[in-house]
């Protein structure tokens, strides 16, 4: 194990000494005014006010990624984060604001072709965080969402012709699915549900990434 792995695995996220695979732990650890501060997800599902169960496991396993690969000999710190997300659901957004408070401190915005309310297809699994010395651009693996996903979602947002009956059996359906794909998010290693880089230059607080 080299120094930054060593670093990893004591300071920014916990990890399960019990999994051959060395999945991560729910846990990630931040840089507050001078202090780390720990954050488990049970935390994120306390601050979380909605049912966007899906929302919050992805946008907090992406919070993991940022603090594993912003940190080098140093925990990542909320001072100077920057992000944009291509992702519009309170789950998401919840999980970022609750670990980097960019939401509230204005340093937060939504890719201008995503809608800003509610999830859908235009939407995109896709972030972007800058410390101001490098932007991180994390994206989720094509294989982790299936197109049931989409297609369950455009039927619950288009569903004036079901009887009231159908949609309730809809979204029990669509609440089954959303909990499958989170258990599907926790089971796998970050790599195998995300992908990332880092950008040739850093995005500057209100910019937007060229895509």
């Amino acid at each position: 194990m080299n120094n930054y792995q060593e670093f990893a695995r004591e300071n920014i996220i916990n990890m399960n000494p019990n999994s051959d695979t060395s999945i991560e732990d729910t846990t990630l650890k931040i840089t507050v005014d001078g202090q780390s501060k720990c954050f488990e997800f049970g935390d994120l599902k306390k601050f979380h006010q909605g049912d966007s169960w899906f929302g919050c496991a992805v946008g907090f396993r992406v919070m993991q990624i940022a603090a594993r690969e912003l940190s080098n000999t140093t925990l990542w710190s909320r001072e100077d984060l920057y992000i944009v997300s291509g992702h519009p659901g309170e789950g998401v957004k919840d999980a970022i604001e609750l670990i980097t408070s960019t939401v509230s401190s204005n340093h937060f915005r939504l890719l201008d072709n995503v809608p800003s309310q509610g999830c859908s297809k235009r939407m995109k699994f896709e972030w972007w965080i800058s410390d101001g010395k490098q932007t991180l651009h994390i994206k989720m693996n094509n294989n982790v969402v299936p197109e049931q996903f989409f297609t369950k979602l455009d039927q619950l947002s288009n569903d004036d012709a079901l009887t009231d009956d159908e949609r309730g059996s809809k979204h029990k359906e669509f609440d089954k699915l959303k909990t499958d794909l989170s258990n599907d998010v926790w089971d796998r290693p970050l790599n195998a549900n995300f992908m990332f880089d880092f950008l040739s230059s850093p995005l500057k607080a209100g910019e937007l990434p060229d895509e």
